[in-house]
């Protein structure tokens, strides 16, 4: 990498943690933070993959360490921070990705939900994310400030006929991030989010949380940009958010979606109606 590019977002000296970093958006986060020179801790249930992803971090010329963290388990997470600054002195930085995917596709109307579903979906999404905050607070503030990426989503900010425990999660996260945010801000933590669209990862597995191809492709009919996001999109925000380059900004919900949710409802019939005319 050019100098010129990692003068941009540069992460010289900074030490981060990323949980759910074995594959897709936490992956592409990992290997962007090292890119810019952060020495990472990568934390993800998936040992076997997420030692790949470090692996390949460290062919690249970074500095990552992988550990296998269940993010149902606290003592697991406040292990995994702990590793950052017991290997690398310090903590200034963490992205938390880890989500219940697998859960998507049983996760229905409210009728059908299950409180099973519901309270699995919430102790990973939800209950993760805050655990990992806890956790990270104390380090960042010892090492004069940090700052926090939670991974939202679009379900959390609109209604949808599926997706209610996942919604409600993100919905969550999106209200966590704005309190961490408020009670740290003075002590030199931000902590913002990121709200993922449509995003294709590579093959590794589906884009739109395993939706069937039908029902992506209606929802590209909505995106305003002609490109497919990728992982890289979303971990390019997550790189500038983190960054000094962004030193102003925290309780903020950073939307990387193509331009699917800053139109009107309508917008893709009334494409098709003036296509028509």
């Amino acid at each position: 990498m050019s100098k010129e590019l990692r003068s941009f977002c540069n992460l010289e000296g900074r030490v981060a943690v990323v949980f759910g970093c074995a594959t897709g958006i936490g992956a592409a986060s990992a290997r962007r933070l090292a890119e810019r020179g952060a020495r990472v801790v990568l934390a993800d249930i998936d040992e076997a993959r997420v030692t790949d992803t470090a692996a390949h971090i460290a062919r690249a010329g970074g500095e990552a360490v992988p550990v296998c963290c269940d993010v149902r388990d606290e003592a697991r997470i406040a292990a995994a921070i702990r590793m950052a600054v017991d290997r690398f002195g310090r903590l200034d930085i963490v992205h938390n990705n880890a989500a219940a995917m697998h859960l998507v596709s049983s996760d229905k109307d409210v009728c059908s939900l299950t409180a099973e579903l519901w309270d699995q979906t919430m102790q990973v999404n939800a209950r993760g994310q805050m655990i990992a905050c806890k956790h990270a607070i104390g380090p960042m503030l010892a090492s004069g400030g940090g700052s926090i990426v939670n991974t939202s989503s679009l379900s959390g900010i609109a209604g949808e006929l599926t997706s209610t425990a996942y919604g409600a999660s993100k919905a969550a996260i999106n209200q966590l991030t704005r309190a961490v945010a408020t009670q740290y801000g003075a002590r030199r933590i931000r902590c913002n989010a990121v709200l993922p669209g449509l995003i294709q990862f590579d093959g590794e597995r589906p884009a739109g949380r395993g939706l069937p191809a039908a029902l992506r492709e209606s929802l590209k009919r909505h995106q305003l940009t002609p490109e497919p996001g990728r992982a890289d999109d979303v971990a390019n925000a997550v790189a500038f958010l983190v960054s000094d380059e962004a030193r102003f900004i925290t309780g903020q919900l950073l939307v990387v979606d193509g331009g699917m949710s800053a139109h009107q409802p309508f917008y893709a019939d009334m494409r098709d109606l003036l296509d028509a005319v």
